[in-house]
């Protein structure tokens, strides 16, 4: 552990991540603001008015005027109306709720989801739409509605005499026996006989004799009869297949759960829109939404959206300014005299001189001339910058496949001992959020290096990733920052390192996982050898920002802008690649994964020329 970082961290002398990049953005948007105001034509008419309040004309005009009285003057205007406001009741009223417990428990349930779900439900069921779901599912009611008339057609169809009539017949004994008898012999003698021209005597005879036969008689009897001619009506009629499709309709599980829906009578109360309603009227009774919607119409917090934005108030806090300064208080007990200074046109122009010198763009400027806060932005520009805060990866700065392993091996491969295999970009996420390298539990198939055999073919249980700048971009001197959580792992090793042509040096901006540390690993004749320092009592689950300077040899690295360790680098000045990756040196419990290395960003910067 680095005693250096434990006295940084127990003395506050580590300042929070936040807070840095906050101050960096805040001084680089002031630079910005410093140019635009040293080209501008503003600055030199303030150079001017200053010239002219203090030339010798200025102070002999000053002499020649009889000078006021204070009462009436432009001053005592400005500390009266100042007086006014600070004892105006709306003013004192805007300032009892500006810093109230209220108004902070109001603006923290303003962005709540509760009062977001709340308005969302007021406006469901106040605009109508809950009405109109309401209406819309009472509406659905079985009497009169398609179900109900296919029942009703069905059963008056199936009631009718002539469907009852063919389902009495269809497939019955009597319309058998009554069709084989209509191709019988006898049948057939009889119609012969009654339809010849010319009978005999004996025919005659037998033609009467068959009349009274009663099967014949039956037969005609059954044939003329109603029922056999609705049979015929509706056998393969679109009545019967009307039948059939109701029949079909009626007895369907659709047809009978639409229908006991439509007969359930507490089906409203079922209803999502039901239980909308309900929540709305829980939401309308919980303590938070109560208090915000009461606070909201109270006469304090009206009156203090009122001031918040108002002239009252700017002007308020532009004469506390004012009339605060050592400036208006010489300046008043100057008017108090009997001189009349302060109505020429020198006085006028002195005043012009005064607010301009004191407007924020001016007092910021002047607080930085001649400083310097801007050397950093002078001298320094950026070679690479990365955010990681597209979707896809940006392969013309990165490639996620190993330098020396696109160089060797034609693809990704593993070192001796490491658990993981680096896949081909799979593990990489990019996005708002930055960089993410995920080690996942994953079987596949890859290769590790063996010193004896070359590239052998092996399974792994995990997969991880790496990237390297190896074609792209390439590192001397400079400064080289990364904003990294330090979140390690005894079982898996994340770097941020640099390499070049060959694997010694390694230099380390960050390596967290089973030893955490930032160095050099150097070898020679087959020795490996680590110049660094531990850094295992950073704060775990934190974003900081690992930060390596380079000049010739020198190494220095800090953390959060503290120096924590600085080393001659022994002739290494060559460029060197930027790499990223994680390995998995044991088993992982499942709990810790998917586990990624995540880094916001990474910036290069280089001298500028001169």
């Amino acid at each position: 552990m680095s005693f250096k970082l434990f006295l940084l961290q127990t003395f506050g002398r580590l300042k929070p991540t936040e807070k840095i990049e906050a101050r960096r953005q805040s001084l680089w948007n002031d630079y910005q603001e410093f140019i635009k105001v040293d080209k501008s034509d503003e600055l030199k008419k303030l150079y001017e008015l200053e010239q002219f309040v203090n030339s010798d004309a200025f102070e002999q005009r000053k002499k020649e005027v009889e000078a006021l009285k204070f009462k009436g003057s432009l001053e005592y205007n400005q500390l009266q109306e100042y007086h006014q406001l600070e004892g105006a009741r709306h003013i004192k009223n805007y300032f009892k709720v500006e810093k109230s417990p209220d108004l902070t428990r109001y603006e923290t349930i303003k962005e709540s989801e509760k009062l977001a779900e709340y308005y969302a439900l007021q406006d469901y069921v106040e605009n109508g739409q809950y009405q109109e779901e309401k209406d819309e599912l009472k509406s659905h009611v079985f009497k009169g509605s398609p179900e109900e008339k296919h029942l009703k057609e069905f059963r008056k169809i199936k009631n009718s005499k002539p469907v009852k009539a063919y389902f009495e017949l269809d497939g019955s004994g009597d319309l058998k026996a009554h069709e084989e008898f209509g191709s019988s012999g006898k049948l057939n003698r009889f119609l012969e006989l009654k339809n010849a021209p010319d009978n005999d005597k004996e025919q005659k005879k037998e033609l009467k004799s068959l009349k009274r036969d009663p099967d014949i008689r039956k037969y005609f009897r059954f044939e003329k009869s109603a029922k056999l001619k609705y049979y015929h009506e509706v056998k393969g009629s679109h009545l019967l297949a009307r039948y059939h499709e109701l029949k079909e309709l009626i007895n369907s599980d659709e047809f009978k759960k639409r229908k006991a829906w439509l007969e359930d009578k507490k089906k409203f109360e079922k209803s999502e829109a039901h239980k909308k309603f309900i929540q709305f009227r829980q939401l309308q009774n919980d303590g938070d939404v109560k208090f915000f919607l009461n606070f909201e119409k109270s006469k304090l917090y009206r009156n203090y959206l009122d001031i918040h934005d108002s002239f009252d108030l700017k002007r308020y806090f532009e004469l506390k300014g004012i009339t605060e300064t050592e400036d208006f208080r010489k300046r008043k007990a100057y008017l108090e005299d009997t001189k009349k200074w302060e109505k020429t046109e020198e006085f006028a122009k002195q005043q012009e001189y005064l607010k301009m010198k004191s407007l924020p763009h001016f007092i910021r400027y002047f607080k930085y001339k001649g400083g310097n806060d801007f050397d950093f932005f002078k001298e320094w520009e950026p070679a690479f910058e990365e955010q990681f805060n597209s979707a896809t990866l940006d392969e013309s700065k990165w490639s996620p496949m190993g330098y020396w392993a696109k160089k060797v091996a034609g693809g990704n491969f593993s070192q001796p001992g490491d658990l993981q295999c680096f896949s081909d970009g799979n593990n990489i996420i990019t996005g708002k959020k930055g960089l993410a390298i995920q080690v996942r539990k994953e079987n596949t198939r890859g290769k590790y290096w063996n010193p004896a055999a070359g590239f052998v073919p092996a399974d792994f249980a995990y997969t991880s990733g790496q990237l390297t700048t190896g074609d792209a971009f390439r590192a001397g001197d400079g400064i080289i920052e990364a904003k990294i959580k330090f979140n390690p792992s005894k079982e898996i090793v994340s770097f941020f390192y640099l390499i070049s042509e060959t694997t010694s040096p390694h230099v380390n901006i960050l390596e967290m996982g089973a030893k955490n540390r930032m160095g050099i690993f150097s070898s020679e004749n087959n020795k490996i050898s680590f110049t660094g320092t531990s850094i295992a009592n950073l704060k775990s689950g934190k974003y900081y920002l690992f930060r390596l300077e380079r000049s010739d040899s020198q190494f220095t690295w800090k953390i959060n802008e503290q120096v924590i360790f600085e080393t001659a680098g022994n002739n290494y000045n060559f460029p060197m690649h930027l790499n990223l990756a994680s390995i998995v040196v044991k088993d992982v419990p499942a709990s810790k994964l998917p586990a990624g290395f995540e880094v916001a960003w990474i910036k290069c910067y280089v001298k500028k020329q001169k």
